[in-house]
């Protein structure tokens, strides 16, 4: 893994996942880095001298994702078909093993320890203190990516079938966005949980799901990508949306009150964008790179 400024000045480089990395999650309040690779190792570092504190072995090797608590209480990992629970430091508190199938993607929820798997199937609600699931939402499709809103209203997947599925927390009922190009695996809530920016294509779309929800409305389209975009955040404060692609480019947009998403700078790394990570200050975005390279990228 190597990380760097845009400028290409080298803060640190160690080796580490091999295989590729498939992860990566800022702790919410300390300079703490997890990652998790298809080598099957969870990885600590120090995220500002690129110490490697602790090395952990994930429940198989093709770990999918991992994801800090937002109390930094907690560390959570999926590999195959298991969900680990880990402490800060590095110490396995519980772990679920045997899911229906491979678990593509976890999320906690924004203010209560309760941890949702996403898989073929649908969602399973586990919490850290408890071994049997507290809830499951069944669903005949493949859920591939899984956001808890930041108000706890919706949980939302995207889709092998090319579709964006959210489902009400508080009645467990659902709805469907279709029309996609392809199966959908980029989605990002802002911080007021007011918009939902989702890829699926060359295209950034942005739901508007402040009052009565994105049911039966048309998305704010966003086109700049020349090829399909690979992964998109938005900023820690919602003033800016920072979008990824299959052609290297990294590109900032800013979302404003009256339904406009304005240009706000590009980059252009030369490496497919697989992770797109802000810090917990807003300072800076992790960017993972498809082949291995990881850049710290101060948008200015």
């Amino acid at each position: 893994m190597l990380l760097e400024r845009a400028t290409s000045a080298v803060l640190w480089k160690a080796e580490a996942h091999a295989a590729g990395l498939a992860a990566a999650d800022w702790h919410p309040v300390t300079s703490a880095v997890a990652t998790i690779g298809h080598d099957g190792r969870l990885c600590l570092w120090d995220g500002l001298t690129g110490t490697l504190t602790r090395t952990c072995a994930a429940a198989a090797l093709w770990g999918m994702a991992v994801q800090w608590s937002a109390d930094g209480r907690w560390l959570a990992s999926a590999a195959g078909r298991a969900v680990q629970v880990w402490t800060p430091e590095g110490d396995e508190h519980r772990t679920w093993p045997g899911h229906r199938a491979t678990v593509a993607d976890l999320v906690w929820h924004p203010s209560d320890a309760q941890l949702c798997a996403a898989t073929y199937g649908g969602l399973v609600i586990l919490a850290p203190d408890a071994q049997k699931p507290l809830r499951t939402l069944n669903w005949q499709g493949s859920s591939l990516v899984a956001r808890w809103s930041p108000d706890g209203k919706y949980i939302v997947t995207g889709e092998q079938d090319s579709s964006v599925h959210f489902w009400i927390t508080a009645t467990g009922k659902d709805l469907q966005m279709t029309g996609y190009p392809g199966k959908v695996l980029e989605l990002s809530w802002s911080p007021d949980s007011r918009w939902l920016a989702t890829g699926g294509g060359r295209e950034v779309c942005i739901w508007h799901c402040g009052g009565k929800g994105p049911k039966g409305t048309t998305p704010l389209v966003v086109s700049g990508h020349r090829d399909r975009v690979s992964a998109v955040a938005f900023h820690p404060d919602g003033r800016l949306l920072a979008s990824g692609s299959d052609d290297g480019q990294v590109r900032m947009w800013r979302v404003d009150g009256a339904d406009r998403c304005a240009p706000a700078g590009a980059l252009d790394l030369g490496e497919p964008v697989s992770q797109l990570v802000w810090s917990p200050d807003g300072r800076d975005v992790l960017v993972g790179g498809a082949r291995g390279a990881v850049w710290l990228v101060h948008p200015g």
